[in-house]
């Protein structure tokens, strides 16, 4: 078995064709460019076994060469792939089932066999050419351009894939980040095989959440956080994607999940590293954040408090003057969504995840710093402590304290529920659930606080010389409501913080 690690790009055909222009491949390109026509046939049974097995199952014609593939799922770090891999030459375009009888996953291609069917093909014109970096890492440039079919359904395919012969991920990051800064090339979000499945059996968009990491008790600090960075990127670029093209609402507040997960990691890494060598990526994540910010605050203001106010007046005549409110709402909200769009579709978010994967291969480098190589166990412990006792100062006199203060707490219950989502299965045992629980309740309670103070700023934020008497009348049905919801809130926070107080922690 072999391990394949490519870092995959997708560009635009022009940019393509002068790719290996760059100054920054230039340096490093070594030997002679080859071409071939690239014909990849992906199996699978109709019901989509071997996807839900996290396997891919190819036969590729590359010149006068058959080749039979299997992939296992593997792992990404930004916008480098690591799967296994098995590939064999045979003689003719059939399966050789024997093959696969070798791999991990005999038990799934014994359970398919004579089921398996053509699902899609891919078509390339591919270049391939060595590079060679000054500290000896070696690696392959491949720049395919073709299409995807799926009967009649056609995709166009361009992609830049610089795959890892020997030596160290983070030279790769570096490269793309190099030709980023000049080209229009995106992190490819999803591998050829998955863009395949998509094109064949298109599915509903739905948004990328957090998932559970799979850490092992005694993973090192550089594993655990590589782990948690990957995941991080994934939730931001699958989420900044489909906001770019016109998703919004619950994409745009995942893709605000991960940027906020993402600065709790930042702010470890700091701890262990050194703030300077991060700063760069700080800034540019806190430009990202505030590009999705107001567009989060104005349709949860949309959707939530004022469809709230609305089903309360159904029956009055105000309702005509909160529907006044709720259109010009909504108008404001759809501005700062096209704002999100365009944050979301900027070479400058593309480099700024390429920074982020770069970063990450560091820490997971031989040469990383020392203290990546010591036990997660004990970062976990000090961290957690430390954002716990941060949670219990701000929240202890959660009801005398001022709306920016209690922003505060949620803040802080925020970036503890973060860093114990990710250090959790470190612990394994039941006080995990009920740690989760009680503390998933006081955030959620602290945000309700926080979305009807948000309210209160926002009606504030409507453009002074553009209120009608009907409007007006409408913003303060709506402070009214706000104003009295707020100590029925602050009650249930309070009951949230005691109760959470109560429980014990997973890690001691």
């Amino acid at each position: 078995m072999a391990a394949e690690v490519e870092l995959k790009l997708t560009t635009d055909p022009e940019s393509l064709a002068r790719v290996r222009e760059h100054p920054a491949l230039v340096a490093v390109l070594r030997g002679r460019a080859r071409t071939s026509k690239d014909v990849s046939t992906y199996y699978d049974t109709r019901a989509g076994e071997l996807r839900k097995a996290g396997v891919a199952l190819r036969v590729r014609r590359s010149g006068q060469q058959w080749l039979q593939t299997v992939k296992g799922a593997g792992d990404r770090v930004g916008a480098l792939h690591r799967r296994p891999e098995y590939e064999w030459a045979i003689r003719t375009s059939h399966i050789d089932a024997r093959k696969l009888s070798t791999t991990p996953w005999r038990g799934v291609f014994e359970a398919t066999a004579g089921r398996l069917r053509p699902v899609f093909v891919t078509e390339v014109d591919r270049t391939e050419q060595p590079i060679a970096f000054a500290d000896g890492t070696r690696a392959t440039l491949c720049l395919d351009a073709g299409e995807i079919r799926a009967g009649r359904k056609r995709a166009p395919l361009t992609e830049i894939e610089i795959e890892l012969v020997q030596g160290e991920p983070r030279m790769l990051h570096e490269l793309a980040l190099s030709l980023a800064a000049d080209l229009p090339v995106a992190m490819a979000q999803a591998s050829k095989s998955e863009r395949g499945y998509a094109l064949a059996s298109p599915a509903t968009r739905v948004p990328v959440r957090a998932r559970k990491l799979a850490l092992v008790p005694d993973a090192s600090v550089g594993n655990a956080l590589v782990q948690f960075g990957s995941d991080c990127l994934a939730q931001i670029g699958s989420n900044a994607q489909c906001v770019a093209v016109g998703f919004d609402g619950e994409f745009v507040h995942q893709a605000r999940v991960g940027i906020r997960r993402l600065r709790s990691l930042l702010k470890m890494v700091a701890d262990l590293i050194g703030a300077e060598k991060i700063e760069p990526i700080v800034q540019e994540l806190q430009w990202l954040s505030t590009a999705f910010a107001s567009a989060r605050d104005w349709d949860v203001f949309a959707t939530g408090s004022l469809a709230a106010v609305a089903r309360a007046l159904r029956h009055s005549p105000s309702r005509r003057d909160v529907g006044t409110l709720r259109g010009r709402v909504t108008r404001v909200r759809n501005a700062h969504f096209v704002e999100a769009r365009a944050a979301a579709a900027s070479p400058r978010l593309q480099r700024l995840q390429l920074a982020v994967g770069a970063l990450l291969a560091a820490l997971e480098s031989p040469a990383a710093a020392p203290a990546m190589r010591g036990p997660a166990r004990n970062l976990a412990k000090d961290t957690l402590e430390r954002r716990a006792r941060r949670l219990d100062k701000r929240g202890r006199h959660l009801q005398r304290v001022s709306p920016a203060e209690r922003h505060e707490t949620r803040l802080a219950a925020k970036k503890l529920r973060y860093v114990a989502e990710l250090f959790a299965p470190l612990f394994p045992g039941s006080r995990t659930k009920d740690y989760f629980s009680a503390l998933g309740k006081l955030q959620h309670a602290l945000g309700h606080l926080n979305d009807l103070a948000t309210g209160e700023r926002l009606l504030d934020e409507l453009a002074p010389g553009a209120r009608t008497e009907r409007l007006v009348h409408g913003a303060g049905i709506v402070r009214g409501w706000l104003s009295g919801a707020e100590a029925s809130a602050l009650a249930d926070a309070d009951r949230a913080r005691r109760k959470f107080a109560k429980t014990k922690p997973f890690w001691r």
